[in-house]
């Protein structure tokens, strides 16, 4: 029979082994163990933006003590401020050779809100924040503002608009506002052009002749036409910014056909005309609804209508452009009379050209 080899490598190999044991084990004969983490805490877990807190921990048994989001390596015990934008999760990380242990903890980051308390003299003005209307007048508390730089400003109708473009918000606190508000005082305009002002009457029964040039213009029907007069009033030299307290077309009825009286409207204009083009058949777009009306009786004088709302609405460029206005029998073909009155091209007395005249004031 042929004897069995011995296993050398076997024998080293187990050897071996309770070597490296012996060495882990140490003189004391126990066999090591992962760190101890006795504590990780925040001393503040919710904060608002731009606030700090704390980060305390205590380890027991580490080699190596870490946390992570940029703090770096850390002292066994220890405390360190952190100021996270957004909510952030922190994690402690603590090594020896037996292995690693970890905690984490978490800051929770809410937006940072304070108040805005605003105050005016006199009080009742309108109040906007960033641009926007708040739906409130002075007094007023505006609560969860976000903190930071504000722009508040402060309308009252017949005073200057107060703003602050610059209003500091912070955190929790109060920001206080009191201004003293600076009245605006009536101003009035009275636009009233000669010879190089915009207007022309119509008619129907002569559909292609053009009458820019004509020294009168006519409104209402008889029984053979229709008239209709056409008016701009370039508005250049008053306030792009001015609030109209007031604005009413005057024109100067000098004679007339027919004894009864009747109603004559104004139209707003929707798109372009020129004096010295317009006629009956080629006429501008106008409104269906008249802005206004005034009722127009047989004496010669002064006729006025209130047009307020339109001149405004020409001032601030918005949707209305001011392509002027058209007056006309507001029933046309219902009544036999027929109002004329001065056109800006009537020179030989110039204080009875068509005019219009707005109260104002700049804020």
């Amino acid at each position: 029979m042929k004897k069995r080899g011995i296993n050398y490598f076997k024998y080293f190999s187990l050897f071996f082994a309770m070597i490296v044991l012996v060495l882990v084990v140490g003189c004391s004969g126990t066999t090591p163990t992962t760190p101890i983490i006795n504590s990780f805490l925040a001393n503040l877990t919710s904060i608002t933006v731009g606030e700090n807190s704390n980060l305390s921990w205590s380890v027991t048994d580490a080699t190596t003590v870490t946390i992570d989001q940029s703090v770096g390596s850390v002292a066994s015990t220890g405390t360190t401020a952190v100021t996270p934008a957004t909510t952030t999760t922190y994690t402690l990380t603590a090594t020896n050779v037996a292995g690693s242990v970890t905690a984490s903890v978490t800051v929770t980051v809410g937006a940072a809100f304070g108040s805005i308390d605003i105050n005016s003299n006199p009080v009742g003005a309108k109040v906007y924040l960033d641009g926007a209307d708040t739906g409130q007048v002075t007094p007023i508390i505006l609560t969860n503002i976000d903190a930071g730089t504000h722009v508040i400003k402060i309308d009252k109708y017949h005073y200057k608009v107060w703003e602050d473009a610059d209003v500091t918000v912070n955190a929790n606190q109060t920001t206080y506002l009191n201004p003293a508000l600076t009245y605006a005082p009536l101003e009035t305009i009275i636009l009233q052009p000669g010879a190089e002002g915009i207007d022309s009457g119509l008619e129907s029964a002569n559909p292609d002749i053009q009458w820019g040039h004509y020294i009168y213009s006519d409104v209402g029907n008889s029984a053979t036409s229709v008239r209709r007069t056409y008016i701009k009033f370039g508005l250049g030299t008053v306030p792009a910014n001015a609030v109209v307290l007031d604005a009413d077309l005057r024109l100067y009825r000098y004679s007339g056909s027919g004894t009864d009286s009747f109603t004559i409207g104004i139209y707003k204009v929707t798109s372009g005309w020129g004096e010295h083009a317009i006629t009956w058949n080629i006429q501008p777009t106008f409104s269906v609804d008249a802005e206004i009306t005034s009722n127009i009786s047989p004496t010669v004088g002064w006729k006025s209508w209130d047009i307020d709302d339109l001149v405004q609405a020409w001032l601030n460029d918005g949707p209305i452009t001011n392509y002027g206005m058209l007056l006309k029998d507001s029933h046309e073909f219902a009544v036999n009379s027929i109002a004329y009155f001065r056109t800006s091209d009537y020179t030989s007395d110039t204080t009875k050209c068509p005019k219009l005249e707005i109260d104002y004031y700049t804020p």
